[in-house]
């Protein structure tokens, strides 16, 4: 009983057809995969400066504080994926695109956002970085229908009193 082995070329033909299937399946959102990406490594790089860690001294690195982060990104990425595939096979390509790009840019607000939150602790007396802050938040609000527009009025008032709270209890 002699088992088949691939030989390398077998396999390097299986691996270049699996990569070359999954490239195709991935193309139309490539562009929204790689915006994300840059805002999350934005992100981080801003949360690391918040928790005072530089590349030099990695003290302080939360490994699971990076990993959530981490598994926030992937989520985001499986969401407009399978969105935009749900669309696309149910014939609706063209909307599927427009559906990805509004949820794509609600993605990268929570990431600029969260960015300009973490560089105002890191830098606190920066003036730019906080008017930069307030101007994105309130715009964005402003650009939503007025329903939207209260109900992220009210989660960010919510977010402002925990974080008061949060600064009295470490404190």
């Amino acid at each position: 009983m002699n088992t088949p082995v691939l030989t390398d070329d077998q396999l390097r033909l299986i691996s270049a057809t699996t990569f070359s299937a999954l490239t195709a399946f991935f193309t139309p959102t490539k562009g929204f995969f790689l915006m994300l990406i840059i805002m999350f490594a934005f992100n981080v790089v801003c949360g690391m400066r918040a928790d005072g860690i530089t590349l030099v001294r990695c003290r302080n690195f939360s490994m699971k504080k990076f990993g959530n982060a981490l598994v926030e990104l992937f989520l985001y990425l499986i969401i407009i994926q399978v969105l935009y595939s749900v669309m696309k096979y149910a014939g609706d390509a063209s909307e599927a695109v427009i559906l990805i790009k509004t949820i794509s840019y609600v993605f990268c607000y929570v990431y600029v956002q969260n960015s300009f939150k973490n560089l105002i602790n890191a830098y606190p007396g920066n003036r730019a970085f906080r008017i930069i802050y307030h101007v994105i938040r309130f715009e964005f609000i402003k650009a939503m229908p007025s329903s939207i527009g209260a109900a992220i009025e009210k989660l960010n008032k919510d977010e402002e009193l925990r974080d008061e709270h949060n600064k009295k209890t470490t404190v």
